[in-house]
């Protein structure tokens, strides 16, 4: 009955609060700031004007679609979870767009939260100078060091979310287009600081005064041309303390494209979800004012990461830039269902002092391009890279690393390597399916005695000839010719296994029900098709486990080959000549 009461009195009271909402309409084009904004035919037209209202549970700040407006909206208030704050655009399907004009962000949320934001375009290049006076533009109430004193200079962002005085949750970005997104310092080592969206807590361990951020959901929206990172969660005064960290991220549907650093990453975060996302060109060197460097997404101190889904493509950069890279002193990491095409860097890189993390049922094709000492790169490219790295000399081993069951296809023009360092911990790596198309080198393997405790097993690696193979990958390693569709085509369904094929059956069994906790040391439950996986019947070796009568025939609609030898280009286009099959190309 207190339970039924309680909800009848939170009904009423959210009902009340929305009698008193209010709708605020903006048209820089047909508004007027002595209007009441209360309608379209009578919006205000400015973002000063927007910015002083004490905005209240359940209001909506409407932008007139197609509309452009320069400066930082900067709104006040908080809404509720019930009643939401809402900022959006209104009037048409082209999205209203906000210019940070050289502001610090384009949007700014100091100190509030309860906010639902979409259907917008941002962008923030412009000089940080007011050219009327040449002073730096800035807005009274928002500064301090750690803000960079208010100004756009020397740092700049579409949206940044601060939390300096408590702690903040509940926060939605749909449908949203950030793109070239760069501050104009005085000192040119700053020009990269330009980040999509920055989620930043302000905290002071040893006073006991914690402020985190939580609740985020990210969904839609386009992040491209940034200087640093697309997104990054990062909080202020924490270091040293593992008892506070940012929590509750979800970051879906959404694209990033040539960000000149990585796309996402998560520093002292928890329960962090990115799937069916889309990384492409991070690391990007297409605008002098880029980091020119960056893994697609990364987590960093976090815990309870779960990377599944995602498309990761052509990320450069001299150091890291792989597809998803497991930096140090994280827990509880999975990055699984992914398909890796074409990254600088490698597919798998796990550094030190991680529990529990590690790669299962993805598709790598042509990653590990790099080669160290060329146009700058520091390191060769790796298809699987387990260090020793946190940033702390003798290094740190890591526990219950696992890579097992993932697909990986290396052509002919690159070798990377597999390299796992002295002093890395425990790794477990089964049942992976490593295929190269022939080269004149050898693909080094390199696996270090010290500090070292490895469960290798029933891995194929095919053909043998191309491996230099370290003889601890031998331990009921197959090399056989694995059967896959088509080793080369940048489709996923390319790399099942054909019917008859030597690696059906052939994996070790991971014990561990198929409904264990997701981030527990078990077979995963299903394959990156979806396919079920037993735990008491031998798995395939690869990411694909079901038995479909697959042939080698391609139909026309699955037909596509970005990156083959020329040898097995040639042999293909003549079969499709003969039989009068139009070849497409790639995309």
């Amino acid at each position: 009955m207190k339970v039924r009461n309680l909800l009848v009195s939170l009904f009423i009271y959210s009902f009340s609060m929305l009698a008193y909402a209010s709708d605020y309409y903006i048209s820089s084009s047909q508004g007027n700031d002595l209007n009441n904004g209360a309608a379209a035919e009578s919006a205000f037209q400015s973002l000063a004007k927007i910015n002083s209202l004490n905005l209240l549970p359940g209001d909506r700040v409407l932008f007139k679609s197609g509309d452009q407006w320069s400066g930082m909206l900067w709104p006040k208030g908080s809404g509720t979870q019930a009643l939401p704050i809402h900022i959006n655009s209104y009037g048409g399907e082209v999205p209203a767009i906000i210019d940070g004009d050289g502001f610090q962000a384009s949007i700014l949320i100091f100190n509030d939260d309860y906010y639902e934001i979409s259907n917008l375009e941002l962008t923030n290049e412009a000089s940080y100078l007011d050219a009327s006076n040449g002073q730096a533009k800035k807005l009274t109430g928002f500064g301090g060091q750690e803000n960079n004193w208010g100004s756009g200079r020397d740092v700049r962002f579409g949206i940044k979310i601060v939390a300096s005085t408590r702690s903040l949750s509940y926060f939605r970005f749909n449908n949203i287009n950030i793109h070239d997104i760069y501050p104009t310092p005085n000192t040119l080592t700053l020009k990269h600081q330009g980040y999509g969206v920055k989620f930043e807590s302000q905290s002071n361990v040893a006073a006991n005064n914690i402020n985190t951020i939580s609740n985020v959901v990210i969904d839609s929206v386009t992040i491209e041309k940034t200087g640093h990172y697309g997104i990054w969660i990062k909080p202020l005064g924490l270091n040293g303390s593992d008892l506070h960290k940012h929590f509750d991220f979800t970051l879906r549907n959404s694209s990033f494209l040539n960000t000149g650093g990585s796309g996402f990453v998560s520093v002292k975060a928890a329960n962090i979800l990115v799937e069916n996302n889309l990384f492409d060109g991070t690391g990007s060197s297409d605008d002098s004012r880029m980091w020119q460097r960056g893994s697609g997404t990364w987590p960093f101190d976090s815990k309870n990461v779960v990377i599944q889904n995602n498309v990761f493509k052509n990320a450069k950069g001299p150091l890291d830039s792989y597809g998803v890279h497991i930096d140090y002193n994280n827990e509880n990491v999975v990055v699984q269902y992914n398909f890796s095409y074409n990254n600088e860097g490698g597919f798998a890189q796990i550094l030190g002092a991680n529990v529990n993390s590690g790669y299962r049922y993805n598709i790598s094709v042509a990653d590990g391009s790099r080669i160290e000492g060329v146009d700058g790169a520091l390191q060769n490219g790796r298809i699987f890279h387990v260090s020793d790295y946190c940033n702390i000399n003798g290094g740190c081993p890591s526990t219950n690393n696992f890579i097992y069951n993932n697909t990986v296809f290396v052509p002919s023009i690159i070798r990377p390597e597999v390299y796992f360092h002295a002093n890395s911990g425990e790794t477990h790596f089964y049942n992976n399916l490593i295929y190269l198309d022939q080269g004149s080198e050898p693909l080094m393997t390199v696996l270090s005695d010290q500090g070292v405790q490895l469960s290798v097993s029933n891995n194929l690696f095919y053909p043998l000839a191309s491996f230099s193979l370290d003889q601890k990958l031998t331990t009921n390693a197959v090399y056989n010719n694995p059967g896959l569709r088509l080793a080369g085509s940048e489709l996923p369904s390319m790399y099942k296994l054909v019917s008859g094929s030597p690696a059906k059956h052939a994996g070790k069994i991971i014990q561990g029900s198929s409904d264990a906790a997701t981030y527990s040391f078990n077979n995963g439950g299903r394959d990156y098709f979806g396919n079920a996986v037993s735990d008491s019947i031998a798995p395939h070796i690869g990411a694909y486990n079901a038995n479909e009568l697959l042939s080698g025939f391609i139909s026309e609609e699955e037909f596509n080959i970005p990156m083959i030898s020329s040898t097995l280009t040639s042999l293909l286009a003549g079969i499709l000549l003969a039989i009068g099959m139009r070849r497409k190309g790639p995309h």
